[in-house]
């Protein structure tokens, strides 16, 4: 993993609740028995479990959803929008990012729009917050693509994610992140 070689466990030092050893492993952090554990450079809490290992692994969770919208008639609503399926590919001009819903939309409330995250990896560990908003798109027949023209610099890699917002001002699930390496 390329964070391993940039955080080193402080050797020697124990879990705070019961003095259990800490385990290093190409990375990943064990102990026996649920925890706080703390990395150096910086100083990083992760819950580790006997069932489980943590990995700290690019790209972060996607941001969550903000509270539901309250409305009037909300037993008549129809569900959220679906989850997208998103497409990556590199063209000459940008990026461009393609969508479409595998899914009956009359099953759902109208989609007024979508909302196109994007991530870049960095050798910080992953944050939520590291995912930023690159615009809005008003919603059109589907599939939709969208060229992205922003000077992405070179020898990275991105991710991007989307979700649909529906005329309710209700927002979807994210699509699963892809990445492009430039």
């Amino acid at each position: 993993m390329f964070w391993a070689k940039k955080f080193t466990l402080c050797l020697g030092q124990t879990a705070a609740k019961n003095g259990s050893p800490i385990v290093a492993n190409n990375g990943t952090v064990r102990t026996n028995q649920v925890q706080s554990v703390r990395l150096s450079s910086p100083v990083t809490t992760v819950r580790t479990s006997p069932w489980s290992e943590a990995v700290a692994k690019h790209p972060a969770t996607l941001p969550p959803l903000p509270p539901p919208v309250t409305q009037i008639h909300s037993a008549a609503r129809l569900p959220i929008p679906p989850k997208p399926h998103l497409s990556i590919r590199r063209w000459s001009g940008g990026i461009v990012l393609s969508w479409k819903m595998p899914y009956d939309l009359d099953n759902y409330e109208t989609i007024a729009s979508y909302q196109l995250y994007v991530y870049k990896e960095t050798t910080s560990l992953p944050s939520s917050d590291m995912w930023r908003k690159v615009g809005d798109v008003t919603a059109l027949t589907l599939p939709m693509a969208c060229t992205l023209t922003h000077e992405f610099a070179d020898i990275n890699k991105y991710y991007f994610a989307i979700r649909a917002v529906d005329v309710q001002k209700r927002m979807g699930l994210f699509s699963d992140p892809e990445q492009i390496l430039l």
